[in-house]
């Protein structure tokens, strides 16, 4: 359930998304209208759907009245506005990387060098009142260990804090599988809900608000699906031919390491399918206390 990315990679990772994307966000965009085509779609009109999917969090979140730990806060784009809006806000990644982009970007934001569940009571006492504030995951629940999260949420004191969860989950094996359809190999990324429901009644919370955005997501699946068909594959396709045409000695020796790296781009570009993530996953917005 916690998958780890090899730090060399995940630097790569976020260097690319700097360059492709605005506004230091890495969450899915939210669509108004959720049967936009992908080729209707441009990388502004994903900047702009972003935004709207962070005014949903806002809308959760409530006035700035209180402190907000993004927990996850990636490159510290929801940290920003949450602070341009009047939020006490403190981010908190494992990430070095992120850590020094944050940093830089947004200089004065507290940001925990840790990882969620590492966290002990005292050092929340040290930074972060969260006993009368709001803990964000947005995107980042996906990552973490169960018992760690729930470890972490049990030392905090009383009832008057909320937890905001902005994530997707896996639906119950056979849900959203058709009738007379061979079943495909299930995307295992992502918390089973009905496991995550009961490990909230098992803790003691109870869900306030819940709303279910899966349709108004699947526009980010597409349009990352159509670069990735369009532009990512044909890209290094040319690359390898390039290379067998130029260096065919060169293209002998790393051969079978491009053949792999295709087959793990095609693998990739495979979970980018909105119809495949709409009958797995169920992407939720929800407000959670403690009961």
């Amino acid at each position: 359930m916690h998958r780890r990315v090899p730090t060399v990679h995940g630097n790569a990772q976020l260097l690319l998304y700097k360059r492709m994307l605005r506004g230091d966000f890495l969450h899915y965009g939210y669509f108004d209208d959720p049967e936009v085509a992908p080729e209707e779609v441009s990388f502004d009109d994903l900047h702009r759907a972003q935004l709207r999917y962070a005014e949903k969090l806002f809308d959760l979140i409530g006035p700035p009245n209180r402190p907000v730990l993004d927990a996850g806060c990636g490159m510290g784009g929801m940290l920003g506005l949450l602070r341009d809006a009047g939020h006490e806000v403190t981010g908190l990644t494992p990430d070095r990387l992120q850590i020094e982009h944050i940093r830089s970007a947004y200089p004065g934001i507290p940001v925990l060098h840790c990882r969620f569940e590492d966290l002990a009571r005292d050092r929340f006492r040290d930074r972060f009142r969260v006993d009368s504030g709001t803990i964000v995951h947005s995107e980042s629940l996906q990552y973490m260990h169960p018992e760690g999260v729930f470890a972490v949420l049990g030392q905090i004191p009383g009832s008057n804090w909320q937890w905001i969860v902005a994530d997707y989950f896996r639906r119950p094996d056979g849900a959203g599988e058709s009738a007379g359809r061979p079943r495909r190999r299930r995307n295992r990324s992502g918390w089973r809900i009905d496991d995550f429901r009961a490990c909230l009644r098992e803790h003691g919370f109870r869900v306030v608000h819940e709303e279910d955005i899966t349709a108004h997501v699947l526009p980010t699946l597409g349009f990352a699906r159509l670069l990735a068909d369009r532009i990512g594959l044909p890209a290094l396709d040319f690359a390898r031919d390039r290379m067998r045409a130029k260096t065919p000695a060169l293209h002998y020796v790393v051969e079978n390491v491009a053949e792999r790296a295709r087959d793990a781009a095609v693998r990739n570009a495979a979970v980018l399918d909105p119809a495949a993530f709409a009958a797995e996953k169920q992407y939720l917005m929800m407000s959670i206390r403690r009961g």
